[in-house]
């Protein structure tokens, strides 16, 4: 058995430390993939699927990273120990057929796919882990198949952990269709850590052997492809004897030909911009040459020649705009938009046209005098293209960033790695608006234009301006901030105090569940009726836990409230009662105002406490109402009768000492509130729409239940869900976007805000209902500018610029 030397250990160690969350970032990205299929799908049997394929995958998310992980250190574990070949790469392709039904071909060609998928994004950082790899473990010349965290291994594990846990093979396809994208950045990730890891570790790269296998089947040459190469390279980079000489490493980023920097189509490679933002360099610094201005003006002339075409005039773009907007918003599909797209002339002037923003990166072009700014200029372009078709954003958002460009493109020309500063005006400006615009879900409501609107006149007075310097996009974004932050103080008062109500529930119940359990460890609860205890455990506990939350002004009623305890278990001693009556008759009105003044300051209303009081009566009226028996009876004798032979002692046997059960308090499920804090916070309108509006047709008793892997499944959605989480919120009739801003600490109480304020505060019953009848999704969101630059740097797939048109 191969044992693992320790430093192959430290990199199993750390590969199996990042696959949980690794699997759960390549989920988050393959949920919103879905779910932006999902919109853009017709058939209502793929949207179906798509839809259950991607709240699946939110149901799994939590349990597959530990069991990914486990997987992994298992694969990895025996991988190395039966020489990193699995027994099934021993049979013949039919035998493994022979083996397999058709979806498992199915499958086994889709994991085949992903695996093609991700070599390329890995590629560069395997082959520098191949080496230092195969040197680790022993081995002379780099055998990347020995490598035992090649990509094939993390797909084989994917694609087990998939099937362990869906027996609908389509499903799984999908999964594995839409993991596959950021799977490989991560991989690359890791795969450069690990490279970096064992460098600093001293290993050295074992050299490369290389045999290039002619394809007979060829009519011309073609370039190999790495499974069909056999290098052998000396560390040095020089062939050993009879073999091809190594071809040049090229340095990083390769730099386009001038005539790519001219083009109003960016054209440049993706790690030319990850140099260039990340490192920069004198390669940049160059000057442009008469090759990039002659292509200049070509580029122009094609510009202005498209200028003449036709495009679409206002009427018809509103009309594309408002085609789904009978629709519910999470149903309509999420509307295209990109640096192509023609936008409202009303709305953004000369800029609604992309030929005319064409022409202004092209003039823009014209000023640069070095390739850091072409390059600058091409990135701008880019990003704000990524951004444009994020389907996070509201189509009108997206828009105003593509209306924007001009104004960004501007910035480029004095600082062109701008869009990498965090700190940028600029950059922090879409940014703030972008994750601003998570408040709304409908570009149609008047809220949602009460806050567009500002940006919008935001915007146009930047490219009006057409400022180079940073200062103009910092006075604009605090304009803005002035704007949402009077809006959201109103907001945050009527906010903190319905929280307040919420909290300060919370705080007395948990007092309350304290003196409940001190309450309990008195000797004179012993043979108490259940019905007293639960009362003391209870309401009263609660009464308790206000009084003493309120010292030391409440001093008296506190002390009054702990009497009240004691007269109220002596009361109910038949033992004790029945001897001194004249006690009991003294004691029980006292006690009777006391009990009711406290549960009225609690807020316990007449009708909550009369069982209890009903009850309490009937326990106590054999000894009250005998009295005047006992009375007239000892009138008509010369010596005074025991109230015990007047009193019928069975009539206490209704009320029968506590069980054990019974006798121990238990923490309440959730904060008891009362009428007027359950308004304060927001319940009455959740109860009274929520539930009992739902469609106008279902209740809270009469909204289907589901199974019981259902619900859990919407408990552990519910429970995913973080303080800021977005949501989407069915409520009265209308769908709301609404954020969650407090959670109870047992997790039994939550409470959301919509637009002007609004709170939907509810049990953690009732969200469960609303997950599982989907009235209540979870919304992505995630910082957009960010996001758009790791995916353009990392994916390398230059955007389209689609032919001007309403999308």
């Amino acid at each position: 058995m191969n044992v693992p030397s320790p430093l192959l250990e430290q990199c199993f160690e750390e590969a199996i430390r990042h696959a949980a969350p690794m699997l759960g970032r390549c989920i988050d990205v393959g949920v919103s993939s879905l779910q932006n299929e999902e919109k853009e799908m017709r058939e209502v049997a793929a949207r179906d699927r798509a839809a259950r394929s991607w709240f699946a995958l939110l149901k799994h998310r939590n349990a597959w990273g530990p069991s990914f992980a486990q997987r992994l250190k298992a694969a990895l574990r025996s991988g190395y120990n039966e020489g990193n070949t699995s027994s099934l790469a021993l049979l013949s392709n039919t035998e493994l057929l022979a083996l397999v039904d058709d979806n498992a071909v199915a499958e086994s060609i889709e994991s085949a796919k992903l695996l093609q998928n991700l070599l390329p994004e890995v590629e560069q950082a395997l082959a520098v882990l191949d080496a230092r790899m195969s040197s680790l473990i022993g081995l002379d010349t780099v055998h990347a198949e020995k490598n035992p965290l090649r990509p094939s291994v993390y797909v084989r594990v994917l694609r087990e952990l998939l099937a362990a846990s869906e027996n609908d093979a389509e499903v799984r396809t999908l999964w594995m269709r839409h993991l596959a994208p950021v799977l490989g950045r991560e991989l690359r990730g890791l795969y450069e850590n690990l490279a970096l890891m064992l460098q600093r570790a001293n290993v050295q790269e074992a050299s490369y052997r290389v045999r290039l296998v002619a394809d007979p089947q060829a009519t011309r040459p073609t370039p190999p492809k790495r499974d069909l190469l056999d290098f052998e390279f000396t560390p040095g980079g020089m062939a050993t004897e009879g073999h091809a000489p190594a071809p040049a490493q090229p340095a990083y980023g390769l730099m386009p030909a001038m005539g790519d920097l001219a083009r109003a189509h960016p054209t440049i490679d993706h790690d030319v911009m990850q140099q260039f933002l990340q490192h920069g360099g004198e390669e940049f610094e160059q000057a442009l040459d008469e090759q990039y201005f002659r292509q200049l003006d070509r580029e122009m002339a094609a510009v202005k020649a498209e200028a003449a075409l036709p495009v679409l005039d206002d009427v018809v773009l509103e009309e594309e705009r408002t085609r789904f907007r009978d629709l519910p918003v999470v149903d309509r599909p999420a509307r295209g938009v990109s640096i192509g797209s023609q936008l409202n002339q009303q709305d953004w002037g000369d800029f609604a046209s992309a030929v005319r923003r064409s022409r202004e990166l092209l003039d823009l072009k014209r000023q640069a005098r070095s390739v850091g700014q072409a390059v600058g200029l091409d990135v701008v372009r880019k990003l704000v293209n990524q951004v444009a078709r994020d389907p996070l954003l509201l189509a009108p958002v997206r828009e105003a960033v593509v209306a924007l460009e001009p104004a960004l493109l501007n910035q480029a020309l004095t600082q062109p790695r701008y869009f990498n500063e965090d700190a940028h005006p600029a950059r922090r400006l879409v940014e703030s608006v972008a994750q601003r615009s998570f408040r709304y879900n409908d570009e149609f409501s008047e809220e949602f234009e009460s806050f567009f609107g500002p940006v919008r006149d935001a915007f146009r007075q930047l490219n009006e301006r057409a400022s180079k310097e940073p200062k103009a996009f910092g006075e604009a974004l605090d304009k803005l901030r002035g704007h949402w932050r009077s809006q959201d103080d109103r907001e945050q008062q009527q906010q903190q105090e319905r929280l307040h109500a919420l909290r300060h529930a919370e705080e007395r119940q948990a007092l309350a569940d304290r003196i409940a359990w001190d309450l309990s460890q008195r000797p004179d609860v012993e043979n108490a009726p259940g019905f007293i205890l639960d009362f003391i455990y209870g309401s009263w506990a609660l009464v308790l836990a206000r009084a003493e939350m309120g010292l030391p002004d409440s001093q008296n009623d506190l002390n009054a409230y702990r009497k009240a305890v004691t007269d109220l278990l002596w009361s109910i001693r038949k033992e004790v009662t029945l001897r001194r009556p004249a006690d009991l008759f003294r004691i029980v009105p006292g006690l009777i105002k006391t009990l009711h003044q406290g549960l009225d300051a609690l807020g316990k209303t007449r009708d909550e406490t009369k069982p209890f009081f009903d009850a309490l009566m009937r326990l106590h009226e054999p000894v009250l109402g005998l009295r005047r028996a006992k009375v007239r009876s000892d009138s008509g004798h010369s010596d005074p009768i025991p109230l015990e032979q007047i009193v019928d002692p069975t009539v206490f046997d209704e009320f029968a000492p506590a069980t054990p059960e019974q006798r121990l308090p238990k923490a309440a499920a959730q904060p008891w509130l009362g009428q007027k804090e359950l308004a304060e916070a927001g319940f009455e309108d959740t109860l009274a729409s929520d539930l009992g509006g739902l469609h106008g047709e279902l209740d809270s008793d009469s909204m289907p239940l589901g199974g019981e892997g259902e619900a859990l499944d919407a408990e552990q959605l519910l429970m995913s869900l973080r303080e800021g989480t977005w949501v989407d919120l069915y409520s009265h009739g209308e769908w709301l976007r609404a954020q969650l801003i407090w959670a109870s600490t047992r997790g039994t109480l939550f409470m959301f805000t919509s637009r002007g304020g609004r709170a939907h505060s509810m049990t953690k019953r009732v969200c469960v209902r609303l997950i599982r009848n989907r009235w209540l999704r979870p919304v992505e969101a995630r910082p957009v500018v960010q996001t758009a630059l790791e995916s353009v740097l990392a994916s390398g797939a230059p955007p389209v610029l689609e032919p001007v048109s309403v999308q």
